[in-house]
């Protein structure tokens, strides 16, 4: 009798420990592309900025003799990257990423940094605090001009942009274990929408210039954009282009380190 006994529990037993086996659910493999995809959407927006210098000298038409004003004012081009819809795919260890367009914000222009020169004469019957708020009000109009103009001419922004965020995905990567010999990043052009210069009453012969390069000129009473090359940053790759090179700042929110240019 205590052999069935005997033979009875061990069916029993042996029952549950096939049905535990049988039973037990795998992990599954987690995809380290997802993981990638996952780290990239939560730092969300990679940022970049130029930092400028304008000035110019404007003789505005009043009644009597027409003064001179020399005016110069700094200004930060700020550009982002967002990474909400960024897409990664991988085949075999090279790692491709293509992210949205960048865009631009709103320039940041501080007046209280302006500096202007004027000329003073008997003759010259218009107030000349007057005059300067007036070229004043112009600042941010030509700072999103020039914030279009570098978003369309100026290669080492999607350069920077694209480092950046192939620094990250080599560095997301390497803490993986994913073995990658190559990061492929795709940042799109974005569609460009030029905004108009406003109206300068530059004095003849001279031109506006940012950093030192002309960017307006005056013809016929018209204010019209003079095309420029914007100098490249400096980068330990490659050899500076110009000692006027604007400086400019890289970085990721999140927590991610800052690069500086």
């Amino acid at each position: 009798m205590k052999y069935v006994v005997i033979a009875l529990l061990a069916l029993v037993l042996g029952g549950l420990i096939g049905h535990a086996i049988w039973s037990e659910k795998k992990e599954p493999t987690v995809d380290p592309v997802q993981v990638i995809v996952t780290q990239l959407k939560t730092h969300a927006i990679v940022a970049h900025e130029r930092q400028l210098a304008i000035w110019y000298r404007a003789c505005p038409s009043v009644w009597g003799k027409t003064p001179q004003i020399f005016i110069a004012w700094p200004v930060k081009l700020t550009y982002e990257l967002e990474l909400n819809d960024v897409q990664v795919t991988r085949v075999g260890t090279v790692i491709k990423v293509r992210t949205a367009a960048i865009h631009p914000n709103e320039p940041a222009v501080p007046t209280d940094f302006m500096d202007y020169l004027s000329t003073t004469s008997l003759f010259t019957f218009a107030n000349e605090q007057e005059l300067v708020n007036h070229e004043i009000g112009k600042a941010s109009p030509i700072a999103r001009y020039l914030t279009t103009y570098f978003l369309a001419r100026d290669p080492s922004l999607q350069g920077d942009f694209s480092e950046e965020l192939q620094r990250l995905v080599e560095h997301l990567a390497s803490a993986l274990g994913v073995p990658v010999t190559q990061v492929e990043v795709d940042v799109p052009k974005p569609q460009i929408t030029w905004p108009k210069l406003p109206k300068l009453e530059l004095c003849e012969g001279t031109m506006a210039s940012v950093n030192g390069l002309p960017f307006a000129k005056v013809e016929s009473g018209f204010t019209i954009p003079v095309g420029f090359r914007p100098p490249q940053p400096f980068h330990a790759r490659s050899t500076p282009t110009s000692a006027d090179a604007p400086k400019g700042i890289a970085s990721i929110y999140g927590g991610a380190p800052v690069t500086q240019h």
